[in-house]
């Protein structure tokens, strides 16, 4: 029986990935979060703050042979902006530090996300995993680079387990939500007057696959997960058939605090996004990760926005 750890369980990409684990045989699922489950599963959901030192111990215990660690992700909608960002650098120092104590973690897959590379006008059309990232005062980007530099030195001081990290575009689906997909499910969507950013997507049962395929191949680096092909946000809204209004900045920045004032939390970098885009290159993600998305860009937009029936995909 191979025990694995999924930590952000609660989040709706960690409980599917949950549910794709139970469905194989000799898997036996540790989920752990300290929020309730978006998406409901059968295995025993360990309610637990992973900055705290009751995990550690917890985790000593369990003894799994796998993490996969999904916490990394924006809550600012529900803990606000500044204690999210202290909470997930926190927690993945908890994490990692009960990790190097354990000695039966053979393979960790963490998920990170392309805001890790930042957006601006100086950025290179397309960034690789080597890209140098751009300077940036968004908490949620500086969150992710804390993160997974933790995470190298932790993998340096543990050479026998493989630690994978996959960067995602903005995942989109009928039943995810996150930043990206509540701004582009608005009836009336404002956007940046001159701008017209070039954008990568990911369809959501997709991203899940993804994280499957790290857990049951292991395969050690950083990888750019994203659909084959780039859509301009115009584009996007036109197969959403969303209305998109053009708005200068000073009117864009107090239309977005009106939508978050209205329950719509948006992290500090969607500005930047939606100003310059960003396209990442999958080359490594087909050659060395070994794995392709079945949907492409405008098929996951099309499955996000309810206009085609979502696919049941499988890894």
């Amino acid at each position: 029986m191979r025990r694995i750890m999924v930590t952000g369980a609660a989040t709706w990409t960690g409980g599917r990935l949950i549910q794709r684990l139970e469905g194989q045989p000799d898997v036996e699922v540790i989920a752990v979060d300290e929020l309730r489950p978006s998406v409901e599963f059968d295995s025993p959901m360990h309610e637990l703050a992973i900055d705290e030192l009751e995990f550690a111990h917890f985790f000593l215990d369990a003894r799994p042979q796998a993490l996969v660690h999904l916490q990394a992700v924006d809550r600012a909608a529900i803990l606000g902006r500044e204690k999210s960002h202290s909470r997930v650098v926190m927690g993945a120092h908890g994490l990692f530090g009960a990790l190097q104590r354990c000695t039966t973690v053979e393979t960790v897959v963490m998920k990170s996300d392309s805001a890790f590379y930042g957006s601006g006008p100086r950025q290179p059309s397309i960034v690789t995993e080597s890209t140098e990232p751009r300077r940036t005062a968004s908490a949620h980007t500086r969150s992710i680079r804390d993160i997974e530099e933790l995470l190298a030195e932790v993998a340096g001081d543990l050479p026998d387990v493989t630690f994978t990290t996959l960067r995602f575009a903005p995942i989109l689906g009928a039943e995810i939500g996150n930043p990206i997909s509540r701004y582009l499910q608005l009836p009336v969507v404002p956007t940046l007057l001159g701008y017209d950013p070039r954008m990568q997507v990911i369809f959501e049962e997709d991203a899940v696959s993804a994280i499957l395929h790290a857990v049951a191949r292991p395969v050690p680096g950083t990888f750019n997960i994203a659909a084959d092909g780039q859509l301009y946000l115009s584009r996007i809204l036109r197969l959403g058939r969303r209305i998109a209004q053009p708005l200068p900045a000073p009117q864009h920045r107090a239309a977005m605090r009106a939508l978050r004032a209205l329950g719509n939390p948006f992290p500090g970098n969607l500005e930047d996004y939606l100003r310059n885009g960003r396209v990442m290159d999958t080359t490594l993600m087909k050659d060395s990760f070994g794995w392709r998305p079945k949907l492409t860009a405008r098929q996951a937009v099309l499955a996000g926005y309810g206009r085609v029936r979502s696919p049941g995909t499988s890894s």
